[in-house]
Protein backbone atom coordinates (compact mmCIF):
# COMPACT_ATOMS: atom_id res chain seq x y z
CA UNK A 1 0.00 0.00 0.00
CA UNK A 2 1.63 3.52 -0.61
CA UNK A 3 0.13 6.89 0.12
CA UNK A 4 -0.39 9.32 -1.97
CA UNK A 5 -1.02 13.22 -2.13
CA UNK A 6 -3.41 14.19 -4.84
CA UNK A 7 -4.78 17.60 -5.54
CA UNK A 8 -7.85 18.10 -7.11
CA UNK A 9 -8.86 21.24 -8.52
CA UNK A 10 -6.79 22.83 -5.88
CA UNK A 11 -8.07 20.69 -2.86
CA UNK A 12 -5.17 18.33 -1.53
CA UNK A 13 -6.48 14.83 -0.32
CA UNK A 14 -4.19 12.42 1.05
CA UNK A 15 -5.06 8.47 -0.29
CA UNK A 16 -4.27 5.11 0.25
CA UNK A 17 -3.49 2.90 -2.95
CA UNK A 18 -2.99 -0.56 -2.77
CA UNK A 19 -0.81 -1.91 -5.75
CA UNK A 20 -2.60 -5.28 -6.99
CA UNK A 21 1.14 -6.67 -7.41
CA UNK A 22 1.38 -6.29 -3.75
CA UNK A 23 0.57 -9.61 -1.85
CA UNK A 24 -3.21 -9.22 0.02
CA UNK A 25 -2.97 -8.27 3.26
CA UNK A 26 -5.77 -9.63 6.01
CA UNK A 27 -8.52 -7.06 6.36
CA UNK A 28 -10.48 -7.74 9.77
CA UNK A 29 -13.54 -8.90 9.20
CA UNK A 30 -16.64 -7.95 11.14
CA UNK A 31 -18.04 -11.15 13.16
CA UNK A 32 -21.47 -12.66 12.21
CA UNK A 33 -22.74 -12.19 15.10
CA UNK A 34 -21.92 -8.36 15.41
CA UNK A 35 -24.49 -7.88 12.46
CA UNK A 36 -28.41 -7.40 13.37
CA UNK A 37 -30.46 -9.33 10.93
CA UNK A 38 -32.80 -7.45 8.84
CA UNK A 39 -36.64 -7.42 8.37
CA UNK A 40 -37.64 -8.76 4.79
CA UNK A 41 -40.43 -6.60 3.74
CA UNK A 42 -42.67 -7.13 0.18
CA UNK A 43 -43.30 -3.40 0.43
CA UNK A 44 -39.34 -2.16 0.02
CA UNK A 45 -38.58 -4.67 -2.68
CA UNK A 46 -38.93 -3.47 -6.13
CA UNK A 47 -40.95 -4.81 -8.15
CA UNK A 48 -39.87 -7.62 -10.61
CA UNK A 49 -38.81 -6.25 -14.16
CA UNK A 50 -40.97 -8.01 -16.79
CA UNK A 51 -39.00 -10.57 -18.39
CA UNK A 52 -38.14 -10.27 -22.10
CA UNK A 53 -40.26 -12.71 -24.04
CA UNK A 54 -38.99 -13.27 -27.08
CA UNK A 55 -36.31 -11.58 -29.81
CA UNK A 56 -38.17 -8.34 -30.69
CA UNK A 57 -37.76 -7.54 -27.12
CA UNK A 58 -35.53 -4.62 -26.30
CA UNK A 59 -35.21 -4.52 -23.02
CA UNK A 60 -32.93 -2.30 -20.45
CA UNK A 61 -29.45 -2.66 -20.31
CA UNK A 62 -29.38 -1.12 -16.32
CA UNK A 63 -32.11 0.69 -13.82
CA UNK A 64 -32.40 4.26 -14.45
CA UNK A 65 -34.99 6.57 -15.78
CA UNK A 66 -35.69 6.75 -19.24
CA UNK A 67 -34.94 10.09 -20.18
CA UNK A 68 -36.56 9.94 -24.59
CA UNK A 69 -38.46 7.06 -26.41
CA UNK A 70 -36.91 7.64 -29.65
CA UNK A 71 -39.51 5.91 -31.53
CA UNK A 72 -43.06 5.58 -32.29
CA UNK A 73 -45.46 2.62 -33.06
CA UNK A 74 -45.81 1.71 -36.33
CA UNK A 75 -42.18 3.07 -36.92
CA UNK A 76 -40.01 0.72 -39.48
CA UNK A 77 -37.07 0.03 -37.42
CA UNK A 78 -33.28 -1.11 -39.11
CA UNK A 79 -30.67 -2.78 -36.73
CA UNK A 80 -28.44 -0.20 -34.94
CA UNK A 81 -31.42 2.52 -34.83
CA UNK A 82 -31.48 4.58 -31.35
CA UNK A 83 -35.11 3.76 -29.91
CA UNK A 84 -34.85 4.75 -25.95
CA UNK A 85 -32.31 6.68 -23.39
CA UNK A 86 -32.03 5.91 -20.13
CA UNK A 87 -30.17 7.98 -17.60
CA UNK A 88 -28.35 6.45 -14.27
CA UNK A 89 -25.82 8.23 -12.00
CA UNK A 90 -26.09 11.20 -14.44
CA UNK A 91 -24.76 9.44 -16.96
CA UNK A 92 -26.89 8.56 -20.76
CA UNK A 93 -27.13 4.95 -21.73
CA UNK A 94 -28.08 4.56 -25.73
CA UNK A 95 -30.59 1.76 -26.49
CA UNK A 96 -30.23 0.49 -29.97
CA UNK A 97 -32.72 -1.95 -32.32
CA UNK A 98 -30.35 -5.26 -32.42
CA UNK A 99 -32.93 -6.13 -35.19
CA UNK A 100 -34.50 -4.83 -38.43
CA UNK A 101 -38.27 -4.93 -37.57
CA UNK A 102 -41.51 -2.69 -37.36
CA UNK A 103 -42.39 -0.85 -33.42
CA UNK A 104 -45.09 -3.33 -32.42
CA UNK A 105 -45.39 -1.52 -28.93
CA UNK A 106 -43.55 0.76 -26.43
CA UNK A 107 -43.63 -0.25 -22.87
CA UNK A 108 -42.39 3.19 -21.42
CA UNK A 109 -42.67 6.91 -21.62
CA UNK A 110 -39.87 9.47 -20.58
CA UNK A 111 -39.69 9.59 -16.98
CA UNK A 112 -40.27 6.18 -16.17
CA UNK A 113 -37.97 4.24 -12.99
CA UNK A 114 -36.91 0.87 -15.50
CA UNK A 115 -35.13 -1.73 -13.82
CA UNK A 116 -32.34 -3.80 -15.52
CA UNK A 117 -33.79 -6.26 -18.13
CA UNK A 118 -37.41 -4.66 -18.11
CA UNK A 119 -39.18 -4.88 -21.88
CA UNK A 120 -38.96 -1.38 -23.32
CA UNK A 121 -39.68 -1.92 -26.64
CA UNK A 122 -41.37 -5.02 -28.84
CA UNK A 123 -40.19 -5.47 -32.70
CA UNK A 124 -42.27 -7.41 -35.00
Amino acid sequence: MKKLRVTVDGKVYEVVVESLDEPVRSVPVLQQSSVAPVASSSATKPAAPAAAGGAGDMVSPLAGRIVSVDCSVGQKIASGDKLATVEAMKMNTFVYASTDGTVASISVQAGDAVEEGQVLVTLS
